[in-house]
């Protein structure tokens, strides 16, 4: 069963990841890479009801994926980094823009910190989304429709079928082939 980790637990979790002794910090990361394989912390609700815990700790071990001297430590931390934002709130699971002012998580969408109330026009992680064709505010990859103008962004193809009988190009809605006549789609009535 899963647990919401104390208060003095969760400090000694960081503190553990910002040991000088590699073999802590390694250690800690092997920890609560456990943790969530084996579900027996509960970090996506920490991250709802403690987000300030959670945002730390996804700091904290992003940076040592990125900057700890140590090889090890590093790889685990990557491989830590990966594990804690699938059982975090949605919004970690593909990278998220974070405000350069505060580090508060962002929607790309979003023309203002909702933290620090900063303009988040000239932040240089804008560059990295590509505009909408329509109203040119940034979108996420992921979205189907911008959040600003509800343009369609992502267009689904109908892509044209066989009959199997005939071999014929047939469109993907016909329930009957025009050119040798038979059945495409079951559902019909007589079937």
């Amino acid at each position: 069963m899963s647990k919401i980790l104390s208060e003095e637990e969760r400090r000694h979790m960081l503190e553990k990841l910002e040991s000088k002794i590699v073999a802590t910090r390694f250690m800690t990361l092997k920890y609560i890479s456990s943790s969530i394989n084996t579900d027996k912390v509960d970090f996506g609700k920490m991250d709802i009801e403690i987000p300030e815990f959670t945002k730390t700790l996804v700091r904290i071990i992003e940076m040592l994926a990125e900057k700890d001297p140590e090889e090890m430590v590093k790889r685990e931390a990557g491989v830590c980094i990966e594990n804690l934002k699938k059982k975090l709130n949605p919004t970690l699971r593909h990278d998220v823009p974070t405000c350069i002012s505060c580090g508060e998580r962002l929607v790309v969408s979003y023309k203002f910190c909702t933290k620090c109330g900063v303009e988040l026009k000239g932040q240089k992680w804008l560059s990295t989304y590509k505009p909408c064709e329509k109203c040119q505010n940034p979108v996420d990859p992921v979205w189907t429709n911008c959040a600003n103008c509800g343009n369609v962004l992502i267009k689904k193809v109908e892509v044209s079928k066989i009959c199997q009988f005939c071999k014929k190009t047939i469109d993907p809605n016909w329930i009957m082939c025009p050119f040798c006549g038979s059945k495409l789609k079951l559902g019909i009535p007589g079937t």
